[in-house]
């Protein structure tokens, strides 16, 4: 078996990048013949392996490219990396698959088209929904809610709901209309979601044929004993501090619940300044190392996830379970789909600060936050998501999909 993964980088920048390189090695070793195309670097010591061929495209990201014109232009369509991909998937035998997990950043539309041309099976991983949506996030960040219009409908593209300005979204509109082109374009690909939650959302506008497989993205963790949750004091929000991630209701609500909250991670002043004001006693650590994400969250007494939009899958969730830390998470995020509400966790309503105060006042309860932490633990280690789990679901995948079934 051979694959091309695609990803426009070539170290971990996040949770696409580093589910696309961890991938890459699981199939290596798993005897997986792996050609690793990026474009952004540096590039990842874990792609050194004998089975990983490492192809770079010379690319920047997007809006680090000079001049605002030639920024959306590449962001468009990057005519250079459409040629780079069409000559590297030229070169692949019969049946490689092509695996896409990232592609606006450097690659643009260009991959998508190259992928269909090359007639080679495809499938994509929706990391987000710039699959679907021009903004990647199908909320709208003027009304601070997840989004009800159908995308590139009339009603979409004259929506002011973009983060930064509507002359940003009609750039964006722009590059949707080249990506929906090119996905019309491929032979009955394979979209792999990593949360049901997240194919509910997308599946209704994404090409027909297509098949669909709901696949959760892997962690790395050490099997540690569960951390003593009823010792520890603070609520722990982890992530960037934006306005879909909820981190303003978390510190409404934390201070509310009269819980101490300590935010790993970091994000605009106006946002840090707004949550300083919402919980005086807020600590921020900024951004923190591995190491020390773990630390933190065996400090924590819970972790907070309320995010406002439909998040497709955040690693944080099953990571804080791994450590036996129950979390308090909105309805809208896939990973909810493994909380059990009052067993392992609570689950409440996105942006009701009052339904998370709620929660956050259980917690402060030693004869909750024990007990829940403990089956947060045995959840999560009876069916762990680990990198062998992920790489055993790609093959059989992978099968399917050069079988045709």
């Amino acid at each position: 078996m051979r694959c091309v993964i695609v990803s426009d980088f070539g170290a971990v920048n996040g949770g696409a990048a580093k589910v696309a390189i961890e991938s890459a090695r699981g199939l290596a070793e798993a005897g997986v013949d792996v050609v690793f195309a990026c474009a952004i670097g540096p590039v990842s010591k874990r792609l050194d392996h004998p089975r990983i061929e490492v192809q770079r495209f010379e690319g920047e990201e997007v809006w680090k490219v000079g001049g605002r014109i030639a920024a959306a232009r590449q962001g468009i369509w990057n005519a250079a990396a459409h040629a780079f991909l069409t000559a590297l998937l030229k070169r692949q035998p019969p049946g490689t698959i092509v695996h896409l997990h990232q592609w606006t950043k450097a690659f643009s539309p260009a991959a998508i088209a190259a992928a269909a041309e090359s007639g080679l099976p495809v499938a994509i991983t929706l990391h987000d929904y710039f699959s679907i949506c021009p903004t990647g996030g199908y909320f709208d960040f003027k009304a601070g809610r997840p989004c009800a219009r159908r995308p590139m409908s009339g009603g979409c593209m004259v929506a002011n709901c973009d983060r930064e300005s509507y002359g940003h979204k009609l750039v964006r509109v722009a590059r949707q209309w080249r990506s929906d082109t090119a996905l019309r374009a491929l032979r009955s690909p394979l979209f792999i979601h990593v949360s049901a939650l997240a194919a509910r959302v997308a599946e209704p506008f994404l090409p027909i044929p297509s098949r669909h497989l709901v696949l959760a993205n892997m962690i790395e963790t050490t099997r540690l004993s569960p951390a003593d949750v009823a010792a520890n004091r603070p609520a722990l929000f982890l992530g960037r501090f934006t306005q879909e991630k909820g981190v303003l209701v978390a510190a409404a609500a934390a201070q509310a619940a009269d819980i101490p909250l300590r935010l790993v991670g970091d994000g605009e002043a106006a946002i840090r300044a707004e949550i300083a004001r919402l919980c005086p006693a807020a600590q921020f650590t900024g951004w923190v190392d591995a190491a020390a994400v773990i630390e933190a969250v065996r400090a924590a007494r819970c972790v907070v996830a309320p995010s406002l939009w439909y998040e497709t899958g955040p690693m944080t969730v099953a990571e804080t379970m791994a450590q036996g830390v129950p979390t308090i998470v909105s309805r809208t995020i896939g990973a909810a789909e493994a909380v059990a509400h009052g067993r392992n966790g609570f689950v409440v309503t996105a942006g009701d600060t009052a339904d998370l105060t709620e929660s956050l006042k259980q917690i402060r309860r030693d004869d909750v936050v024990g007990p829940m932490g403990r089956a947060a633990y045995d959840d999560y280690w009876a069916k762990p998501q680990s990198v062998d789990r992920h790489v055993a679901g790609l093959q059989e995948a992978y099968g399917r999909l050069l079988a045709g079934a």
